[in-house]
């Protein structure tokens, strides 16, 4: 955000900022359906109802001890006030958290040009914020060594072995 104020509005940083923050809605609920899978022990997909559910009881569960920490003194000092967050999640989080990760990563609907990702945000963000924190222990780093990821690591060696730098800038 702070580039996008420095370097001035227009149409194609507002492009790739609203392209950013739906990578992010995506690859937070995918994680999420993923720990959801790995709870369940299998990885069938869930219906929508299904899915909303295990994000609502996520997000209330995190939500919870993100209260509980501040509350207890157990909190970094950076945080928040208590007063910022939520008692509970709002009834609508989990479904507009699915439609939106439906919608605004990679879809060229028009639904996608009208669907208010400004909205979402503010109703939304820390929340999303809180998830992201809270499923850190699952995925933070540990140790100095990053994993093999088997098919993705080989797919970067094969790039570079063939002279081609992989390039994050669009």
């Amino acid at each position: 955000m702070k580039f996008m104020i420095l370097q001035g509005e227009n149409r194609r940083i507002a492009f790739k900022t609203y392209n950013a923050y739906g990578r992010f809605i995506h690859h937070l609920y995918e994680f999420l359906l993923g720990a959801a899978a790995r709870e369940r022990g299998d990885d069938a997909t869930l219906t929508a109802q299904m899915a909303e559910q295990y994000i609502a009881g996520y997000a209330g569960r995190a939500l919870i001890a993100r209260r509980e920490a501040i509350l207890n003194g157990t909190a970094p000092s950076w945080e928040n006030h208590i007063s910022y967050f939520p008692e509970t999640i709002p009834p609508e989080f989990a479904r507009e958290f699915r439609t939106f990760r439906n919608v605004v990563s990679g879809h060229v609907s028009g639904e996608r040009v009208s669907l208010n990702l400004s909205d979402f945000y503010d109703r939304n963000h820390k929340l999303l914020g809180i998830l992201f924190r809270h499923a850190g222990s699952h995925w933070g780093k540990i140790g100095d060594d990053f994993p093999d990821l088997k098919e993705i690591t080989a797919f970067t060696v094969m790039v570079r072995e063939n002279g081609v730098e992989p390039s994050m800038a669009t």
